[in-house]
């Protein structure tokens, strides 16, 4: 995923950081419209398809923060029994499944998707404790930066944001 630094000490300034990439970028998917959503970006997708990507990570995110409010673990690859989806192999297969999984979902709901796939996410962020972004020797803090600011950042040419 992305390279953006994930520089939080704590678990506010990581929903701060959080919150401050979803607002560009939310921005930026508004402006994207229904109509233009068979657009294709500059990476080759096509809007509809990078929504539903950044919405599966987003979801698979919140699941895997769930698990470790719960349990004290942190699942990552390998560990998707834990979260309640079918194993992948790797990151492109599961951004396959995603776009695959969307093809028939209409514009209006893909964006629902998205937006609800983020308060899933944030609803997660806010209930974690400073230890609990730090754990796993900083991995919980990378995911969490990979897959939402540090995401829309690595998209962010793609919606006209660089």
């Amino acid at each position: 995923m992305s390279t953006a630094p994930a520089t939080a000490r704590t678990a506010q300034e990581l929903l701060d950081q959080v919150d401050a990439g979803w607002r560009r970028f939310r921005d930026a998917a508004r402006h994207v419209g229904r109509a233009g959503m068979s657009g294709r970006t500059g990476g080759g997708w096509t809007f509809h398809d990078l929504f539903a990507h950044i919405a599966g990570w987003h979801d698979l995110t919140a699941r895997r923060l769930a698990v470790l409010r719960a349990t004290g673990s942190f699942p990552g690859p390998g560990d998707e029994d834990a979260v309640g989806i079918p194993a992948f192999a790797n990151a492109d297969e599961f951004n396959a499944r995603l776009i695959s999984s969307h093809r028939l979902v209409g514009p209006e709901a893909l964006i629902d998707e998205l937006d609800t796939t983020f308060r899933s996410l944030r609803s997660e962020l806010v209930q974690l404790s400073d230890a609990q972004i730090h754990a796993d020797d900083g991995r919980v803090l990378a995911v969490v930066a990979g897959n939402t600011f540090g995401h829309y950042e690595e998209h962010a040419a793609e919606l006209g944001l660089a």
